[in-house]
């Protein structure tokens, strides 16, 4: 048994009012915490047997053994360099310094107007600010403030981007932020292409994606789950980046998925990917010929076979979790192709 709580969707709503990005957006952000079980009935459970990780002179060596499905054992190790482990760049987002970096650039565009032309006060009360204009033209007053509101906009996508966060919408068309899961993938792929190299060797001499990605999913099935108990409240500070879920040997579903997902297009940069996200849960899928009798997912045209990185449950490529089947089968999910 699993459990994987998600928290998505940020409460923050304050920080929204006059923000015209988020009015074009329909952007009412909102906590809304999933909690789900994840039953795996007589499925076999991953078996982490040993993890050890050995700081060398400028890198860090991390070593696994573990068992597949078929109660195979796996010993794998690889190094990465230390400098990029230390490097974090995701931090918990937090409403007041959003807050603060609205004011700084809405008070930097208020000093590039002639205090001649309009008179302008903005005030920060709690989580908000608010923004009065006065000029002689309603005509000019109007000009300012939309000027003023626009610095907000930017301000609010450069803390995003500043703190790797990016916009998220779920099944219901709700509108939040999430950690920037693409930007993770896409910088990761060079520091851990040396370990996917290895990792397809050690799947198959013969190059077979699909034992290769077998191997990939019951080693990181094997990964314990991180399952926080602040998480509901932890806006996005629950997230493991690739690089840390390595080091720390944690990681819950969506930081399981960005893994692997860096894993295969560190190998694969041509091959279609997908994230998606259930309300409470999040997998991959990737589009790679189908075989026998299996029913791939349709996403814009493109049949993609799915992948279930979390654990503990043994999982091989194209089985999912019941769970998992129901809310796809009842349009619950959303989606990001991964570039």
């Amino acid at each position: 048994m699993a459990f994987c709580i998600k928290n998505y969707l940020v409460k923050f709503a304050p920080l929204m009012q006059g923000n015209s990005t988020c009015s074009r957006l329909g952007c009412r952000l909102l906590l809304i915490p999933f909690l789900l079980t994840l039953v795996f009935a007589r499925t076999a459970q991953s078996e982490q047997i040993r993890f050890n990780k050995t700081p060398l002179e400028n890198d860090l060596q991390l070593s696994y053994t573990w068992k597949d499905k078929s109660k195979e054992r796996h010993q794998f190790s690889f190094t990465l360099p230390l400098s990029d482990i230390k490097t974090s760049h995701h931090k918990r987002f937090v409403p007041q310094q959003v807050t603060r970096y609205q004011y700084i650039a809405m008070q930097k565009e208020r000093n590039n107007i002639d205090a001649k032309d309009a008179r302008i006060e903005i005030k920060r009360i709690g989580q908000s600010l608010q923004i009065k204009v006065n000029s002689r033209s309603q005509q000019a007053a109007k000009k300012y403030q939309q000027q003023l509101l626009e610095a907000k906009d930017n301000a609010f996508e450069q803390y995003l981007s500043d703190n790797y966060y990016s916009h998220f919408s779920d099944y219901l068309g709700q509108q939040g932020i999430k950690p920037d899961h693409l930007r993770y993938i896409s910088e990761n792929q060079a520091v851990l292409k040396p370990f996917a190299q290895a990792m397809y060797l050690e799947a198959s001499e013969s190059g077979d994606m699909r034992a290769f990605l077998n191997l990939l999913l019951s080693w990181l099935q094997s990964i314990p789950y991180d399952d926080l108990e602040n998480r509901l409240s932890s806006n996005g500070a629950g997230f493991s980046p690739p690089l840390a879920l390595l080091s720390n040997n944690r990681g819950d579903c969506d930081s399981k998925s960005v893994l692997m997902a860096s894993v295969i297009r560190a190998l694969f940069p041509q091959i279609e990917l997908v994230m998606l996200y259930l309300p409470n849960h999040a997998l991959l899928g990737i589009a790679i010929p189908l075989v026998d009798d299996e029913q791939g997912l349709q996403i814009a045209g493109e049949p993609y076979v799915l992948m279930e990185p979390t654990g503990p449950a043994l999982m091989s490529l194209n089985e999912i979790a019941s769970s998992s089947q129901r809310a796809i089968d009842t349009g619950m999910y959303s989606y990001e192709i991964i570039p």
